[in-house]
């Protein structure tokens, strides 16, 4: 009777077995992070606690908590959001960073419709352009939610 072949290609095993290891560094990385979670949630209670000591009246939990932004995102290359912004301020005189965005998700071959990438987009722009104006470079017309940008005067009294 001839021999039959093994109901899995040889190299099945080996796939498995590197499979079964990156699990196991996933769950161990997972139960990492939850123990630092509940570290810092343990801290939080200690602060809010010692908040109301000082203040019986306060309320921790309307504080908003700051966002952090990653330094750069991998769909723009170093610099590009500015050039964008300064490219885009060549051609008006005043732009939004929700221009900015779709044109930039447009330029990517991205779906206008994936609302968590736009306000992603959105917020890296906003990001630099708060930073430009920061350093001199911008000036900010108007208040949220239309609020629009320009190219800053160079000195104080010019209405540019």
């Amino acid at each position: 009777m001839p021999k039959l072949p093994p109901p899995f290609p040889a190299k099945q095993p080996v796939a498995v077995n590197a499979l079964c290891n990156k699990r196991a560094e996933i769950t161990g990385l997972i139960a990492m992070h939850e123990r630092e979670v509940d570290r810092l949630r343990a801290e939080l209670v200690h602060v809010d606690a010692t908040m109301r000591l000082f203040d019986p009246g306060t309320d921790p939990a309307a504080i908003e908590p700051l966002r952090r932004f990653p330094r750069r995102i991998k769909y723009f290359a170093r610099g590009e959001v500015t050039k964008r912004v300064y490219d885009a301020l060549r051609d008006a005189p005043a732009i939004r960073a929700q221009e900015l965005a779709d044109q930039a998700m447009r330029d990517k071959g991205m779906p206008e419709t994936d609302r968590a990438q736009r306000r992603e987009f959105v917020n890296r722009f906003l990001n630099v352009m708060g930073d430009m104006k920061r350093r001199g470079k911008l000036a900010k017309i108007g208040r949220r939610p239309g609020v629009r940008w320009r190219i800053a005067a160079r000195e104080p009294g010019l209405g540019l």
